[in-house]
């Protein structure tokens, strides 16, 4: 989602770090409390729109607004908030935009911040229903092909996954602590689930939580979570980015993607583009320093074949933004 007016006042307040394709811890620090600050902008002037269209008033809930602290990680239920409210005013239904400020007022200042970090099933969290609906509906050209089935985990065991999960994060820290602090910095859930067609996804819509299939027996539970977790939180930070600047003046414009088969809009090819810069970077480091549990094996190679596709796409078809003209020569 992309905030205005703020934005473009909002963009030149960050430094280099914040602005640039390899991770940055400080960077990352300053782009999520930037991000975080639109966010609670775009909300006020979505409850005001709304009193004002509905003649209706709801101070508590602009008190709860109002005292966020953007330095502070919000609640992936925050930006479903207003991924609600937003939605409700492109149906021009009165009910809905009632039921959407209704969902936010409902929602405790807790619930606003409730930023610890939790594993476990999706549908544990009331928050996650409308988005795990819209990824269940059948394929269109907004969905992935193939049949998506993402079901919860009822009562399975994770503690095994958390200690793998755990050790993950630890591992990336050593390789490359600037990619930890971002994954600190953005990642509030890891939501799993067991199904097929899609292996993990994230959304700003929800930002905060990582969704990832648990892998099937006989692949290595741990590389495999390094690998979606740090591709999902580049996908967050990009987000974010791009909440600031489109990057792109032509985002819409098909083109050859890195990693899909079919030709797909050029803001997905940056998308994957930026996730595979960051795994080749995290995956390399670890095959160096660990090269017996992290060998370069041909999926490694296939990836950096694919980013290779990426910049050949980004580097003939891409017209940036000026921003992004910074940001694509870095």
């Amino acid at each position: 989602m992309t905030f205005s007016p703020d934005a473009e006042s909002a963009l030149a307040s960050l430094n280099p770090g914040a602005r640039q394709v390899a991770p940055d811890a400080a960077g990352a620090r300053q782009l999520g409390r930037s991000y975080r600050g639109l966010l609670k902008q775009e909300l006020i002037r979505a409850i005001e729109h709304a009193e004002a269209g509905l003649e209706a008033q709801v101070p508590l809930l602009h008190e709860r607004i109002e005292s966020l602290d953007p330095s502070k990680r919000f609640s992936p239920a925050l930006f479903s908030g207003l991924s609600r409210i937003a939605n409700a005013f492109r149906s021009e239904s009165s009910d809905s935009v009632l039921d959407a400020l209704q969902w936010l007022c409902s929602m405790s200042r807790k619930d606003l911040l409730d930023s610890r970090f939790r594993l476990g099933s999706i549908l544990e969290e009331h928050w996650e229903e409308p988005f795990v609906a819209e990824i269940r509906k059948p394929p269109t050209d907004r969905h992935r092909e193939g049949d998506t089935q993402v079901q919860p985990l009822l009562e399975t065991d994770l503690s095994i996954v958390d200690t793998v999960y755990s050790n993950a994060l630890q591992l990336i820290e050593e390789a490359d602590a600037d990619m930890y602090a971002e994954i600190v910095e953005y990642v509030t859930r890891c939501k799993l689930f067991q199904g097929g067609g899609i292996a993990a996804l994230s959304s700003p819509r929800v930002f905060g939580a990582i969704y990832v299939r648990l892998p099937e027996h006989g692949v290595a539970l741990g590389p495999y979570l390094i690998e979606h977790i740090i591709h999902e939180t580049s996908h967050l930070a990009l987000n974010a980015l791009m909440a600031h600047d489109p990057l792109l003046e032509n985002p819409q414009a098909i083109h050859s993607a890195p990693i899909r088969p079919d030709p797909r809009p050029l803001y997905q090819v940056l998308h994957g583009t930026f996730v595979l810069a960051r795994n080749q970077r995290v995956l390399g480091r670890l095959a160096r320093s660990r090269p017996q549990e992290f060998p370069l094996a041909e999926g490694f190679a296939r990836s950096g074949e694919a980013y290779a596709r990426g910049l050949d796409t980004l580097g003939q078809q891409a017209a940036w933004t000026p921003f992004g003209s910074d940001f694509d020569s870095t």
